[in-house]
């Protein structure tokens, strides 16, 4: 099978753990975590493990083949198999250092458009494969690993990476439509030159995607504004196995039910994220907050009814 024609330009990422391909540990900090986590742990007799190689790596063949109309953005090749199996978790890294690989995906698909979407999720529907989503891949709860379930004859990966362009902004209502592959450093460096800012930064950031945080509502752990995605989210498009949802492009309405906490925390097999629209900040605009200690609950809660200015003090 061909590799896939329309994948991300940039350097490959590591399979086995966070960061790019060359991007080595220094022998320094290894020798320095050993000792700490030697003395923390009151022990020394454990070493350090070499990094996997692909080569170390066995995997079964895949189950199942695309049809011709697929093969031009759809995979078999190892390395992709490989770095689609596992997420994160320490339970992840450590199958991952033990090379053990039992369930991988047979197919990664790295669809190009929203009918190349809609294309993979109605072959599944029609034979019985698993269509799993992957965005950035920092999944810590298994959400990007293949089901591991009888009932699948086979497992397909839909890679979002070439879903990764915020496609308009609206300066004057501060909105913008973006698509759901995009990672956080490439949303904000593409926010930038239009003066703003979507200011959430969660701890997985630099390798996570607007759609994993839509689907899990994220929280932006080093967030001084607003805390969790879904207060930022205005509209969503939705490429489901059922068909496209779409709700209106509104900040907020009082009638009716609102769809959009019907897809929040669906993460994996259910939902394909094409792209949303984002309420955003002007770059330099967010209101200052201060911070300080105190020596407990009660202290803390005094200084916050004695800080005239409103901003609570951080304990």
């Amino acid at each position: 099978m061909n590799a896939p024609m329309a994948v991300s330009k940039g350097p490959r990422r590591k399979f086995w753990s966070w960061g790019y391909e060359g991007q080595e540990i220094p022998e320094s900090e290894v020798k320095s975590m050993h000792a700490r986590v030697a003395q923390r742990l009151g022990m020394s007799d454990f070493t350090v493990l070499k990094d996997p190689t692909l080569d170390e790596i066995e995997i079964r063949a895949p189950r199942i083949t695309p049809p011709a109309s697929l093969t031009s953005f759809c995979t078999t090749a190892k390395w992709d198999r490989v770095a689609h199996s596992y997420g994160k978790s320490f339970r992840d890294l450590a199958m991952i250092y033990k090379r053990k690989y039992p369930n991988p995906p047979d197919i990664v698909a790295y669809p190009r458009d929203e009918k190349d979407i809609s294309a993979v999720l109605d072959w599944c529907g029609e034979n019985g494969y698993a269509a799993v989503t992957y965005g950035g891949g920092s999944s810590v709860v298994g959400g990007i690993n293949p089901p591991d379930d009888s009932h699948y004859k086979g497992v397909v990966t839909i890679d979002l990476e070439n879903f990764n362009r915020v496609l308009e902004v609206d300066p004057i209502s501060r909105a913008a439509r973006i698509q759901s592959g995009t990672l956080g450093p490439s949303l904000e460096t593409q926010l930038k030159p239009h003066g703003f800012t979507l200011r959430h930064i969660p701890q997985s950031w630099e390798f996570s995607s607007l759609g994993g945080w839509i689907a899990t509502r994220s929280s932006g752990h080093y967030a001084t504004h607003l805390t969790h995605i879904d207060e930022m989210v205005e509209s969503l498009r939705v490429v489901t196995p059922t068909g496209t949802i779409e709700n209106r492009r509104l900040p907020s309405s009082g009638a009716g039910p609102k769809p959009r906490p019907g897809v929040y925390r669906f993460r994996g097999n259910a939902w394909h994220y094409y792209r949303s629209v984002d309420a955003l900040a002007g770059a330099g605009e967010i209101p200052g907050q201060r911070g300080g200690f105190v020596q407990d609950f009660l202290s803390g809660r005094e200084s916050r009814s004695a800080d005239h200015t409103g901003w609570s003090l951080s304990s």
